[in-house]
């Protein structure tokens, strides 16, 4: 699957004060034309399907919000759904992963997953599935807690609809006459900066209520007067390709990252520029193939009609 940075100027990830720990959050987003799959999505985030295996780190927790009533009792229809019915140009979902300090008690980590989540969607209603994985290592010991979540921008409006329905194009005049409407609320390097104070915010309540001293800090280091290049967060899919020794491109740009931070920065760019030239061809495409269809539909009316009058009908 290949997912797509929202942002990739963001502000980088900070640290914990007073105990060296490790702050984290990202953001992806997910389209037909990149090759994502929301189904699959789903599966890799909850550990189902070809990704319940052994040889992946299980997911302790998952939790899914705001789902249509067609969804309500099994999240991975509304995925489903939307890799069949959202438009060919359209995002199929945004996605999020951030850590969490590694001696939370599961229910810890459930409450600031939540909190997070939430924070994120219950304003619009966004259908969403988030999952907590233990991040375990080769002894079995926890030592990389994170959070996976995947949001959908179709609003929840309370309309019912069918499938096909909720994934039309919206009718603002008439909502009832069209599909759920979609957020714009994940979008520009503000909103990230938001998200990543929130998410910290949650953190620090938690280490609060537990009467610990140390606290996580959203900014970079740079802006914390910090003289270190920032790390980058990877899944555990990605380390477990770099233990069977398969290269991973974003693990190895990582690693080159500390000693030539140049040339990563002009990468990203690049790659965005990339990503906005695929935006525009993706758009040009599904517009050539509604007018084929249209002139498509038009001949056959036009043949069918002919046929008639042949007939003296």
């Amino acid at each position: 699957m290949r997912d797509i940075e929202l942002d990739l100027k963001a502000p980088g990830g900070g640290h914990a004060r007073g105990s060296g720990g490790f702050y984290h959050l990202s953001f992806r987003s997910g389209s037909r034309g990149s090759g994502a799959c929301a189904g699959s999505a789903h599966d890799y985030v909850t550990r189902e399907g070809e990704y319940a295996g052994p040889d992946l780190d299980p997911a302790v927790y998952t939790e899914s919000g705001h789902m249509p009533e067609w969804a309500e009792d099994d999240a991975r229809t509304y995925w489903d759904a939307a890799d069949l019915y959202e438009r060919a140009n359209g995002r199929l979902y945004v996605s999020s992963d951030f850590a969490l300090p590694r001696d939370f008690s599961v229910e810890d980590q459930i409450e600031v997953a939540r909190e997070f989540v939430e924070a994120l969607t219950d304003r619009e209603r966004l259908p969403s599935t988030f999952a907590i994985h233990a991040g375990r290592d080769r002894d079995g010991q926890e030592h990389n807690p994170h959070v996976h979540v995947l949001i959908s921008e179709r609003q929840n409006d309370g309309i019912e609809r069918t499938p096909r329905d909720w994934f039309r194009r919206a009718n603002r005049e008439h909502p009832e006459r069209g599909g759920a409407l979609k957020s714009r609320a994940f979008h520009g390097r503000e909103w990230v900066e938001k998200a990543r104070e929130t998410l910290a915010g949650s953190i620090n309540k938690k280490l609060e209520t537990l009467g610990r001293d140390e606290r996580v800090d959203h900014r970079s280091f740079s802006r914390q007067g910090v003289d270190r290049e920032p790390g980058e967060h990877f899944g555990p899919s990605a380390a477990h390709m770099v233990e069977r020794g398969s290269q991973h491109d974003r693990l190895e740009d990582a690693a080159e990252a500390r000693d030539n931070p140049e040339r990563l920065t002009k990468v990203e760019e690049q790659i965005a520029r990339l990503e906005a030239i695929r935006e525009v061809l993706a758009n040009e495409a599904d517009t050539l193939d509604r007018e084929r269809l249209s002139r498509s539909e038009s001949a056959y009316s036009a043949g069918y009609t002919r046929e008639d009058d042949s007939r003296g009908r």
